[in-house]
């Protein structure tokens, strides 16, 4: 079974696949996403501070919530595809029956082409990656990819510790055993040693290995080929099972670096592989990712991309000021708290904006005008305003932006709200912006839409 849904949407238990109904079923799908999670810095680092999982909402036996993460979890062979809720057609929107995971991962690389803020190491490697038809064949792509790019910087080897019984004395000799077992064996020409020797069959080829075959019924028929050549590299190295635990036992040094990555995405590969709740590798798999990560994400890489051509910068999670400059107790000085953090702060022209994306459903800014002061005053979170309002005190700026993502097919609105917010040092406006964020099937016209509206906002000519 095969169940599509947005974000923020809830799945009765009578809607869920046969095999999550039950209660176990529903807490060993609550252990292996809470695993997956444990795991999502392989990818990216949303900020959350939560040891427990995010990925969906349980409510006991009355069902599941979806977050705001989007992707694929696959468990006991039932598959729920999380699409974001900016695919709707408006907030009201509730069909699904057109979402396609092609749309979704077009979409998602797109996005990543941009998203300065997600720890990406293989963005480079996207152009493969248009291909794909799901999260799983996107993962394994991305894989490969920096296992390949890492065995053309050199194959690698490593010291690895032996003890043995040799002719000559190497290393560290065990004297003890000398004088107790061989000499009363009538082995006296034999020596206990323990000395290193320089591999290429270590732990961390045997983990790349044994990852690679693993993963190879589950791919394209493109990235078997690419793993067919992986692997007749490691031809000396020796097939062992490898378990997640492997991984976390590799110590890598600074000249090896790169591999530190790939060792975590096969410790997530392994781990989705040995689930104790599955023994297919196609029957259990979690790629999870945050929308509003994403989000932020894209539209502060292409403003970057816009505002260079102007000769302006932006930066993304500004942080050189804080709420509270100084903690003073007892007259000492105890530094300064509450660091503050610009989504986006964009410098060009000799101006400064401080822009604050939002990811939430926001209705189109257009109707009577007691349509546009309901959008305003109800949809926006008052927290939000008061944090923008916050920036522009401390910058000494007059105008703060906070951007929403639009929906699916929407033209460009003719112009956004400003909220004015009086004070004894000035007013501080507060524009309402809502920007493209879907890719349909002709990409240039959102790009395009995209631009539009940030040389607006920037007052760029």
């Amino acid at each position: 079974m095969v169940l599509n849904r947005y974000e923020e949407s809830s799945i009765p238990n009578p809607r869920l696949p046969s095999a999550w109904k039950t209660q176990n079923a529903l807490v060993e799908l609550e252990e292996f996403l809470q695993h997956n999670w444990e795991q999502r810095a392989v990818f990216y680092e949303d900020g959350v501070v939560e040891s427990k999982q995010q990925f969906l909402g349980f409510v006991g036996q009355q069902g599941i919530r979806t977050k705001n993460y989007i992707g694929t979890i696959v468990f006991n062979g039932e598959q729920l595809n999380i699409y974001p809720k900016m695919f709707k057609l408006d907030k009201y929107d509730t069909e699904t029956e057109d979402l396609s995971q092609k749309h979704l991962m077009k979409n998602l690389v797109r996005w990543l082409e941009y998203c300065n803020r997600i720890a990406y190491p293989f963005i480079s490697i996207s152009t493969d990656l248009n291909d794909a038809e799901d999260l799983k064949e996107l993962f394994i792509t991305l894989y490969i990819g920096y296992v390949r790019s890492a065995l053309d910087r050199g194959l690698y080897y490593r010291y690895v510790e032996e003890t043995d019984d040799i002719n000559s004395i190497k290393g560290k000799f065990d004297l003890k055993d000398y004088f107790t077992r061989k000499v009363p064996n009538g082995q006296a020409d034999k020596f206990r040693c323990t000395y290193s020797t320089f591999e290429f069959d270590n732990t961390v080829n045997r983990v790349i290995k044994y990852t690679c075959k693993q993963i190879y019924n589950m791919t394209s028929k493109k990235n078997q080929k690419a793993i067919r050549n992986i692997l007749v590299k490691l031809n000396d190295v020796s097939d062992v099972p490898c378990q997640p635990g492997d991984c976390d036992r590799i110590r890598l040094s600074k000249m090896h670096a790169q591999y530190r990555i790939i060792m975590s995405m096969s410790k997530m590969f392994l781990l989705n592989k040995t689930s104790g709740y599955t023994m297919d590798t196609n029957e259990s798999f979690c790629f999870m990712f945050p929308t509003e990560l994403l989000f932020e994400g894209f539209i502060g890489g292409y403003m970057q991309e816009v505002v260079g051509e102007y000769g302006g910068i932006v930066k993304l999670q500004q942080s050189e000021m804080h709420l509270i400059e100084d903690i003073q107790y007892d007259g000492r000085s105890l530094g300064a708290a509450f660091t503050m953090r610009h989504d986006i702060l964009v410098e060009v022209n000799e101006k400064v904006f401080i822009l604050d994306t939002k990811y939430k459903q926001v209705s189109r800014f257009e109707g009577d005008t007691d349509e546009i002061k309901r959008v305003v005053s109800e949809e926006p979170k008052q927290t939000d305003i008061y944090q923008v309002c916050e920036y522009a005190r401390k910058r000494n700026i007059t105008d703060v932006y906070l951007l929403y993502p639009m929906f699916r097919y929407e033209e460009n609105e003719p112009s956004h709200p400003i909220g004015k917010s009086q004070g004894a040092s000035g007013d501080i406006n507060i524009h309402f912006v809502r920007l493209p964020f879907i890719f349909e099937d002709d990409e240039e016209k959102v790009k395009m839409q995209l631009k539009k509206v940030i040389e607006d906002i920037l007052q760029l000519e």
